[in-house]
């Protein structure tokens, strides 16, 4: 009986394998490099710097919970990030259907939570991996504006579902030694869907030590961003950040 590729391709991957489960958990401060908006058919464009955004670090946490069996890997992800700033306005700003005036001390809320699952297949073994596949990226996002005074308000909710390429490239030359991974999602539009344009990118560097055989502790350099310009909805907002941060990993 003949087996397909495919299935060729999974059993080759998982025979004689015992499967291995790895948690992470990093955190670190983050860098708004860009995050340009604007609601509404009046709306006001605005950036970054003009909801105070830039004046302070921001806090980024992410946590992972991978399960690899042979040359195949899932990955769940959950990456919070949320921004609470306060600014007194230069001149009005317009927020869907709200006009905040000029001199208006302004509370801005912004969150942007990322819950992802990710499929990679290990392509090369040995010191140097190489893994591709696919993450399929929900966005949970809310985006408000409230004048301090309590009397206006308004704000912009989307759950939405991006998915991506993923890949990720290893180096681990012996398992008591330090390792290296550069990681990457992305995706976009390319203009196929209508008027809509949009993407995601989400690439970390990361550097790591075994102090135990199932215990690491690392460090990852990570830019994260993307965005979508959503003319029938009449939204607009593209974000770049960049952060440096601290973990652990932790394998059964």
């Amino acid at each position: 009986m003949r087996v397909l590729p495919f299935a060729s391709l999974l059993l080759a991957g998982t025979a004689a394998a015992s499967p291995v489960m790895t948690f992470t958990y990093d955190t670190g401060p983050a860098y708004v490099a860009q995050n340009d908006g604007r609601y509404g058919a009046d709306g006001t464009r605005f950036g970054a710097d003009d909801v105070g955004q830039q004046d302070n670090l921001a806090r980024v946490e992410r946590a992972t919970v991978e399960l690899g069996l042979g040359r195949h890997r899932v990955i769940a992800l959950y990456a919070p990030f949320e921004l609470a700033t306060r600014v007194t306005l230069a001149e009005p700003l317009t927020f869907r259907d709200t006009t905040f005036a000029t001199g208006t001390v302004l509370d801005h809320a912004y969150k942007f939570n990322g819950y992802r699952a990710s499929y990679l297949y290990q392509l090369v073994r040995g010191k140097v991996g190489v893994e591709l596949g696919a993450s399929l990226q929900i966005r949970d996002a809310d985006v408000a504006f409230s004048s301090a005074d309590g009397l206006q308000r308004d704000d912009q909710s989307d759950i939405g579902f991006v998915p991506a390429l993923k890949a990720r490239v290893t180096y681990a030359p012996h398992p008591d030694c330090a390792w290296a991974m550069l990681e990457a999602d992305g995706s976009s539009t390319f203009g196929l869907i209508g008027d809509v344009s949009g993407g995601l990118y989400d690439v970390g560097l990361t550097a790591g030590y075994p102090f135990r055989p199932d215990l690491d502790l690392y460090a990852t350099l990570r830019v994260i961003g993307g965005g979508a310009a959503v003319p029938d909805q009449e939204i607009t907002n593209w974000a770049n950040f960049a952060s440096a941060s601290l973990g652990l990993r932790f394998r059964l």
